[in-house]
């Protein structure tokens, strides 16, 4: 019986050499993104009303991510959920977590140039929070906090 459980961490061990820490699982991923928060200090109750009318509405994709994809891991993947021009800074991942800042120019940073990114994953399943601060003259006050969820699956082998 000692034999036994004395094997157990080696076995465990060699199971996980055959992928790196933050690898993932090619094959079909799904991937939704909703808004979360979305405070405008100042803000008629008209604008108000509108800013909560965006919570809570998820945009769906889903892509085939190849095995060179997969071997990048979770900091590429991360940075490139988002549209536009992004790149993460300051990113740290290890043992299931991640966390760091995405940088963005153009039309996919959401009006937020620099986001907060926090998040967990598998080589099966991806979670990140991004949160900043818009920025636009337009707004009441001139600034507006957003925060976001980002969940990406897999959801079998690719399609076709």
């Amino acid at each position: 019986m000692k034999h036994v459980l004395a094997t157990l961490p080696l076995i465990a061990v060699l199971a996980a050499c055959g992928q790196a820490d933050g690898e993932l699982n090619p094959g079909n991923w799904k991937s939704t993104m909703a808004m979360t928060k979305f405070d405008i200090p100042g803000a008629s109750p008209e604008v108000a009303d509108r800013a909560k009318a965006m919570l809570g509405q998820a945009q769906t994709i889903e892509a085939c991510m190849d095995p060179v994809q997969a071997k990048l891991g979770v900091r590429e993947v991360s940075s490139s959920m988002q549209q536009g021009d992004c790149k993460m800074e300051e990113f740290k991942q290890g043992g299931g977590t991640m966390s760091g800042i995405m940088v963005c120019s153009g039309s996919g940073s959401f009006g937020a140039p620099k986001m907060e990114m926090n998040g967990t994953y598998t080589a099966e399943k991806i979670t990140m929070t991004l949160a900043g601060l818009v920025t636009d003259d337009k707004l009441p006050g001139g600034k507006a906090s957003m925060e976001m969820t980002i969940t990406s699956e897999r959801t079998g082998d690719c399609k076709g």
